[in-house]
């Protein structure tokens, strides 16, 4: 049997098994699952997924840097930090990041994790080097002052 009468014999079964009309879309859902498999992730990484989105499920604050570590078996302090930054450029969580806590939000689900119970102030995170305002241009009473 030639090449090309193989192909259309297997390709035939599959039209008549096919709906007539259009395929309707998928639900938003569906899609950003799709779009975020957790395949191309490390180990670390999808237990540090897992973490998080059992925390947003539950309504739990945000896991600490230092519970990160130890579920992922680190022992360096920086890596907690490390794992949430990874996920967040590869798109599975966005971050709020505050002085010493964060809120994560889940993309896939839209579940967030809860305020910490220590979150006084609602100061955003100001990186490390990263520019102020010079006290006289908080304290207007010293603006005559050099």
């Amino acid at each position: 049997m030639p090449i090309a009468a193989r192909t259309r014999a297997f390709a035939e079964p599959l039209a008549q098994d096919a709906p007539a009309g259009p395929a309707a879309p998928a639900p938003e859902s569906e899609r950003r699952e799709e779009r975020l498999s957790l395949a191309g992730l490390s180990w670390t990484e999808r237990t540090t997924y897992h973490a998080l989105v059992e925390a947003a499920e539950a309504g739990l604050p945000c896991p600490t840097n230092i519970d990160i570590e130890m579920l992922c078996g680190y022992n360096s302090c920086s890596m907690g930090p490390v794992m949430v930054r990874r996920l967040e450029r590869k798109g599975f969580i966005r971050v709020e990041r505050f002085q010493r806590f964060r809120i994560v939000e889940i993309v896939a689900s839209g579940k967030r994790t809860a305020r910490s119970a220590s979150m006084h102030v609602d100061r955003p995170h100001v990186p490390k080097g990263a520019r102020t305002p010079r006290p006289t241009d908080r304290k207007p009473y010293r603006q005559g002052r050099d």
